[in-house]
């Protein structure tokens, strides 16, 4: 079993058959650094997260930081999202994220938009 602020399987969404889940019956919302792809699923699981990161954003080095800030901002902040919440992140070509702060910001941004947190947390 995962600890409360873990990132263990039942986080992640790993399957190809998943990813095209989300793809198609889900929707997409485009911020200025990353796009998101999010569906909610009736199951009323723990949220889940995959990530997708494109060679255009960078090499190696740049694509895994962006995979890491992305992963411990879902980690701190999955509490916050709905039951059921399925999503992929994209972070687009040029993303300027620098610390986990950006990464959350955005990511945050994008789910509020998309109305997938919790009501009673705060903006």
């Amino acid at each position: 079993m995962t600890p409360p602020f873990g990132f263990g399987e039942d986080a992640r969404l790993k399957e190809r058959r998943e990813f095209r889940q989300v793809f198609s019956s889900g929707k997409k919302i485009v911020g200025r650094a990353l796009i998101l792809w999010h569906r909610v699923d009736a199951s009323g699981r723990k949220p889940r997260l995959g990530l997708s990161v494109s060679a255009r954003v960078g090499g190696a080095v740049r694509r895994n930081r962006l995979k890491r800030l992305l992963r411990e901002t879902f980690r701190l902040r999955r509490s916050e999202l709905l039951p059921g919440v399925e999503m992929v992140a994209y972070p687009r070509s040029g993303c300027p994220w620098k610390r986990r702060a950006d990464a959350e910001h955005d990511l945050l941004d994008l789910g509020r938009k998309a109305g997938l947190l919790r009501m009673d947390m705060k903006p």
